[in-house]
């Protein structure tokens, strides 16, 4: 393949990369605007099925058949979390303090992180995450 064979194909790669990514951006947009009133929506129907009393009522629309129900939802195990829980979970084990920070020191150190490559977006001369090198 020629040079210019190859500087072609990097223009049309990059060209549909930026309309991609701004697709992906707008729709990331949408998607979010779209959550937040199915949210507020989901909320009205559920003070409005209250107030009727009907807590334990199937209601069958187009398309769908809705019941109010109860899920339990796990927060992620963050490092906040691992750190606060793992010094509570010592303390009642016998496991000292010292041997904790180890174990939160070793986990930190051994933990998974890939590096990839991928094209960082500048608009308008300015960053929009900052660079990573």
């Amino acid at each position: 393949m020629s040079e210019a064979d190859t500087k072609r194909l990097l223009g049309e790669a990059v060209r549909s990369w930026i309309h991609m990514d701004n697709l992906c951006e707008n729709h990331a947009v949408q998607a979010s605007n779209a959550r937040e009133m199915r949210a507020k929506h989901e909320q009205d129907a559920i003070t409005y099925i209250k107030a009727l009393k009907y807590e334990k009522s199937t209601i069958q629309v187009s398309g769908a058949v809705l019941e109010l129900q109860t899920k339990s939802v796990a927060s992620a195990p963050t490092w906040g979390f691992l750190e606060k829980e793992i010094a509570a979970w010592s303390a009642t084990s016998g496991v000292t303090s010292a041997q904790t920070q180890s174990l939160l020191k070793w986990l930190q150190a051994h933990r998974e992180i890939k590096e990839i490559e991928h094209l960082r977006k500048q608009s308008q001369g300015r960053s929009k995450t900052p660079s990573r090198k």
